[in-house]
């Protein structure tokens, strides 16, 4: 009685707080819009959006995603076969133009990553030093230079004489169209709702930031593509736990010993792929956690002492694979690496000015521990000084503490394009003209406008399906009975609570909408079924008010009475 209370209330706090938040972003969304023109100083800039522009534009914007929807005849698994290999292709040959014609470049840090894994590619490892190397300033990228190394190495088997990084991105095309089908998959498995399935699809092919990020070299699009098979596994793994009937008297145990095998490999497999999303990218933890939560509300609710086990290793393994990566590489080169910036400075920058927007990169982290000598100790103390005094400054001055942090809110979740011309602006030369206007000319107004409402789109559909599953409780869906919907609601909120985590810690953090586009991923399975949700309810008040006949004023007859054994 008391697991399942606290199991109930947990999933009923969840469901409350992302109410909330998913409300505040929608109406943030429809209200504002940030953006950056000016690609060398970043400057983000705040505007109010004209009403009566963006609910037409949105409104039109999803009517034509429904209409597309409604044309491929979303009950047909052929059709729905048929859309993800459309939607995919589609993403493929998107990828290979951006990769043709805009011609990005690795740059700032992501170069810097990059160019470390093509020394070490090359069997140079004067990289690895105490303290003059880019990774004794952020050691946790040690993790990504891993991943490039190898990729860097087979390139170098062939000979062309192009740089890496085009290889690279088509790896990363790869990547994301496997964000694309294992979300889509994960869809299917937790609602079984053709429409939803379909509205997943058409959203990830309309998703221009996420195309752009993939000629992104960085660790964005391959950690969220690990986390997005990372859900799905544990998501069959928890639908299958309830699924399972009773064992009959005649199965056989060479069946049962399958099914424990199956489940084994689906456990240690979801492991896998959430260790492998911290090594791609640190701040994947937050995800991790939100797994880590859900499966040991599941396992003490449940009583199921293996599923706790599998919440306390993907903890374990994934605070564990990165400094295991730092000593292979310190034991390689015969060298060290130093501890790194500390997390402090971040939360200290996250809380002061800056020339692109409040509580962004302003270089504070990186001068307080080059002044310091590198020292953690020295740079954890200065701040700690620099927290102290902005929280007083806070306190002196609330209203321009509120400005300042409706200002980073905003700055990082009513940004529609998630920074995706910032982070790919850096060219090595002939950069085609439509290209060129994206990123510098009105092409880039155009693209803004486009992906404000597509955001409003995003926002919408995960505020429905919050709003829904708020009211709904454990009442049945039209597509699955009582008990499957109930069991199937805390995996449905993986990601959502991953997002939710993603709020609360970016709100203290160094501040960047790039930052927040895997929570905008995240979002897109809740938002297909959110959309499939409200178009239902839409279409049922639409036939209700054309029905000759009102339900209340309707006489009851025979046909009305219950049948009564005889």
């Amino acid at each position: 009685m008391i697991r399942q209370t606290v199991y109930t209330f947990s999933l009923r706090s969840v469901k409350i707080l992302l109410l909330f938040l998913t409300g505040m972003l929608l109406v943030s969304g429809l209200l504002f819009t940030c953006y950056s023109l000016d690609m060398e100083t970043q400057l983000v800039l705040f505007q109010w959006d004209n009403l009566l522009i963006t609910l037409p534009g949105t409104a039109l914007l999803g009517a034509v995603i429904y209409a597309v929807i409604q044309v491929s005849g979303n009950t047909l698994p052929a059709v729905r076969r048929l859309l993800r290999l459309v939607v995919l292709c589609w993403c493929m040959i998107f990828g290979i133009i951006l990769i043709l014609f805009s011609k990005s470049v690795p740059t700032s840090d992501s170069y810097s990553v990059y160019q470390i894994a093509c020394q070490l590619a090359a069997g140079d490892t004067s990289v690895i030093h105490p303290t003059q190397s880019y990774l004794s300033y952020y050691p946790q990228q040690t993790g990504l230079v891993a991943f490039l190394e190898p990729l860097i190495r087979i390139w170098n088997l062939f000979p062309f004489h192009m740089p890496a990084y085009h290889f690279i991105k088509l790896i990363y095309l790869l990547a994301g169209c496997v964000i694309i089908f294992f979300q889509e998959q994960t869809v299917h498995l937790l609602w079984k709702d053709a429409k939803a399935d379909c509205l997943y699809l058409v959203l990830a092919g309309l998703n221009f930031p996420l195309l752009i990020y993939m000629s992104f070299i960085y660790g964005e699009i391959p950690s969220f593509a690990t986390i997005s098979v990372g859900f799905y596994l544990l998501t069959r793994l928890l639908t299958d736990e309830n699924s399972q009937a009773p064992q009959a008297p005649e199965t056989t145990l060479s069946n049962r010993y399958f099914a424990a095998y199956h489940r084994f490999l689906t456990a240690a497999g979801s492991l896998f792929f959430f260790t492998l999303s911290v090594m791609l990218r640190k701040n994947s933890l937050i995800f991790i956690i939100a797994a880590v939560i859900v499966m040991a509300l599941r396992g003490f609710s449940h009583r199921r002492p293996a599923m706790i086990l599998l919440a306390a290793l993907c903890m374990a393994c994934s605070l564990a694979i990165l400094p295991c990566i730092q000593k292979f590489y310190e034991y390689r080169s015969g060298s060290t690496i130093s501890s790194g910036v500390p997390a402090i400075s971040y939360f200290a920058m996250g809380m002061q000015e800056s020339s692109r927007a409040d509580g962004w990169y302003n270089g504070f982290n990186f001068d307080t521990y080059q002044n310091a000598g590198m020292n953690t100790e020295t740079a954890t103390a200065i701040s700690r000084e620099a927290i102290r005094k902005r929280l007083a400054h806070f306190q002196e001055n609330p209203g321009y503490a509120v400005r300042f942090y409706m200002n980073k809110y905003l700055s990082q979740w009513v940004d529609g394009t998630y920074a995706c011309r910032q982070a790919t602006m850096a060219t090595f030369g002939g950069r085609k003209p439509f290209f060129v206007s994206l990123y510098e000319g009105n092409g880039s107004k155009y693209l803004i406008f486009y992906c404000n409402l597509y955001q409003n789109i995003l926002y919408l559909g995960t505020f429905w399906f919050c709003l829904a599953s708020f009211r709904q409780g454990r009442k049945p869906t039209p597509a699955c009975s009582a008990e499957y919907s109930y069991n199937a609601e805390l995996p449905a909120y993986l990601g959502l609570i991953g997002m939710l985590g993603g709020f609360l810690f970016h709100m203290l953090w160094e501040a960047n909408a790039r930052y927040i586009f895997p929570y905008g991923l995240a979002m897109l399975p809740c938002c297909a079924r959110g959309l499939s949700l409200l178009s239902d309810s839409l279409s049922n008040k639409f036939l209700r008010g054309r029905s000759p006949r009102n339900n209340k004023s309707r006489r009851p007859d025979a046909t009305d009475k219950p049948a009564t054994a005889k």
